[in-house]
């Protein structure tokens, strides 16, 4: 496959799976993939970045999911340490009632 400077940019818009297969082949050897990605994380049609729509909200929905899971073990971790409530919602940023009612349904204890 040629590099993306030289396939039809149609490609990159159509409907048809042997044209998304190129446009996604092309985008393998570019050099602005990420930034490309980040454009077009919120358009509804195309190949942005190596991805179709559908795999941009899939990746949308997996990167929440990641950082949720980094936050929960952070305040797991400070939890265990024995760090206030107080002092976990300020280093997290979020507020102190919110974090509380998180903390209360992850580990089952009253704040």
């Amino acid at each position: 496959m040629s590099n993306s400077c030289e396939a039809d940019p149609d490609l990159w818009f159509s409907e048809r799976a042997e044209d998304i297969a190129q446009a996604k082949e092309a985008c393998g050897f570019c050099p602005v993939r990420t930034e490309c990605a980040e454009l077009g994380k919120n358009e509804e049609f195309g190949v942005w970045g190596g991805m179709t729509p559908e795999e941009r909200r899939t990746a949308q929905r997996f990167l929440v999911i990641m950082v949720e899971e980094l936050n929960n073990a952070r305040i797991r971790r400070m939890h265990a340490e024995g760090i206030s409530i107080s002092a976990m919602a300020r280093e997290l940023s979020i507020p102190r009632k919110t974090l509380a009612d998180r903390l209360r349904r992850m580990t089952g204890l009253a704040a």
